[in-house]
C-alpha cells in the first residue's frame, strides 16, 4: 500500500512541477514566433492624428457586426492606451456607424458631458472634474470628448458620451431634484436622499448608510417612483427612474455587484438607444469575461455582439495614485520580465499590434498554449501603485483580442 502512495504522490508531483515549468513559460521559440506572427496585425501608431488609416481597415473584419466594442486598459493611466482608443473612436465612427461612447465614469455625470458633445453647452473640463475621479481629468480623455464635439458639429450622424457607473450619488441626486422642479413635483424626498449621502461621505466612493438611513432611503426612493407615473414624456420618465436605480446600486454596491450594475446601466443604455452601436472604454478587468465581470454579464446576453480587445504594454510609466505619499502622479511601470506574457510579446519585435486571440483559441495549437490555455503572468494596474503589477491570468479566456503597446507613458492630468 505505501509503494502505491509514494508513486501516486511522485507522479502527482512531476505533474505539477512540469505544469509550473510550462505555466511559466520563458522564451519563444523561432517556430512559435512564426506560428504566432500569423495571428498578428501590425498597427502603424497609437497617434490619433496619424493621417493614415489603412493599418486599422482590420476592425472591420474583427468587429464584423458585432453591436458593442469593448475597449480596455491594462492601467487607467496610461497615455498611449488613451491615444489608440481615440485613433480608434476616430475610425470607428466615421466608418463603421458607432454612436455612443460610454465610460466607466459615473452615470449622470457622463450624461451632462453629453451636453457639451452634443450642443457644445458648458465646459468640458468642469464635467470632467464633477466625474469626481483624476483617471478621466486628462488631456488624452479630454481629446477624444473634443473630437466627438467637433465630429457632431457636422455630421447628421450624432455621437452620444454616456457612462455606466454608480459611485457616486451626487449627479443622480441633482438629475432628481431637476426633474422634481420641470414637473412640479416637492423636492422634499430628493433633499432628503442627498442629505443622508451628505451625513454618509456620499461625495466618496465609500458610502457608509446605517441600516436605518437604508430603510428611510428605501422609502424614499419609492415615494419618487410613485411620483415618476405623473412625468408624461417617456423619455424623461424613464432617465428619471434610472437615476433612483443609480441611487439604489450605489446602496448596495460591492466589488462584484458593481460590475454586474454597470453591465446592468449598459443594457439600460442599450434599451434606450435601439439602433445603437456603442463603444465601452474601462479596465481590462471589467470588459473581461471571468466570472462575476461586467463582460460575462455582457457576453451572456449580447453573445456574438459583445467584443472585446484587452490593452497590454511591456515597460514605460503610467500615471497612478500613490497611498504612501498620497500623492497622483507618474509611476515608473515594472518591465516586463521572463514569464510574462508582455514579455514574450515584446520578443516579437513589433512596437504596437493586435493579437487574434480569437482564432488562435480556435485552431489549439500546442505552439500558443501558453496563451490559449495556461495562465501566464500579465500585467494588472488600476489607478493606484501596487507592489507586483503582474497576476496569473488565461488571456484568451477574458479577451477576443489583445492590443500590445511596447512602451507606456504617463496620462497627461488636466491643471485645475
Amino acid at each position: 500500500m505505501k509503494t502505491h502512495y509514494y508513486r501516486a504522490t511522485f507522479t502527482l508531483l512531476i505533474f505539477l512541477i512540469s505544469f509550473n515549468v510550462q505555466a511559466q513559460k520563458k522564451s519563444l521559440m523561432e517556430e512559435e514566433k512564426t506560428y504566432l506572427k500569423k495571428f498578428i496585425y501590425p498597427l502603424k501608431s497609437v497617434e490619433p492624428g496619424y493621417p493614415e488609416t489603412s493599418d486599422l481597415n482590420v476592425f472591420d473584419k474583427l468587429i464584423g457586426d458585432s453591436k458593442i466594442v469593448a475597449l480596455g486598459e491594462v492601467s487607467h493611466g496610461s497615455s498611449e492606451i488613451y491615444k489608440m482608443k481615440d485613433r480608434l473612436v476616430r475610425y470607428l465612427v466615421p466608418n463603421k456607424n458607432f454612436s455612443i461612447f460610454s465610460l466607466e465614469a459615473s452615470m449622470p455625470e457622463s450624461y451632462m458631458m453629453n451636453e457639451y458633445t452634443m450642443s457644445g453647452k458648458g465646459d468640458p473640463k468642469a464635467f470632467l472634474d464633477e466625474m469626481g475621479f483624476w483617471t478621466w481629468q486628462t488631456e488624452e480623455m479630454l481629446s477624444i470628448i473634443n473630437w466627438i464635439k467637433k465630429y457632431n458639429e457636422t455630421s447628421s450622424h450624432q455621437v452620444q458620451f454616456t457612462g455606466f457607473d454608480m459611485l457616486f450619488t451626487n449627479g443622480a441626486t441633482e438629475e432628481i431634484k431637476k426633474i422634481c422642479t420641470a414637473n412640479n413635483f416637492s423636492q422634499n424626498d430628493a433633499a432628503q436622499i442627498s442629505e443622508i449621502f451628505a451625513q454618509s461621505n456620499g461625495k466618496s466612493k465609500k458610502t457608509d448608510i446605517t441600516g436605518s438611513q437604508k430603510e428611510t432611503l428605501n422609502t424614499l426612493l419609492e415615494n419618487l417612483k410613485v411620483s415618476s407615473q405623473k412625468i408624461k414624456d417617456e423619455k424623461e420618465r424613464n432617465w428619471f427612474l434610472q437615476n433612483l436605480r443609480i441611487i439604489e446600486q450605489n446602496i448596495d454596491k460591492s466589488a462584484m455587484k458593481r460590475d454586474l450594475y454597470m453591465a446592468q446601466n449598459i443594457e439600460w443604455i442599450i434599451s434606450q438607444n435601439p439602433d445603437f452601436r456603442m463603444i465601452i472604454s474601462a479596465h481590462n478587468g471589467h470588459i473581461n469575461s471571468y466570472k462575476g465581470k461586467m463582460g460575462e454579464y455582457l457576453k451572456r446576453d449580447l453573445k456574438n455582439d459583445y467584443v472585446t480587445f484587452g490593452f497590454a504594454f511591456y515597460s514605460g510609466n503610467y500615471t497612478a495614485f500613490d497611498r504612501k505619499s498620497k500623492t497622483t502622479g507618474p509611476f515608473p511601470a515594472q518591465t516586463a520580465y521572463e514569464g510574462t506574457a508582455e514579455y514574450l510579446l515584446n520578443s516579437l519585435d513589433i512596437p504596437i499590434f493586435i493579437l487574434d486571440l480569437k482564432s488562435l483559441k480556435k485552431e489549439n495549437n500546442e505552439a500558443a498554449r501558453w496563451i490559449t490555455r495556461d495562465e501566464i503572468k500579465f500585467r494588472r494596474a488600476g489607478s493606484t501603485v501596487v507592489p507586483e503589477e503582474f497576476q496569473k491570468t488565461n488571456i484568451a479566456a477574458d479577451f477576443d483580442y489583445l492590443i500590445f503597446i511596447k512602451e507606456s507613458t504617463h496620462s497627461r492630468l488636466l491643471i485645475k
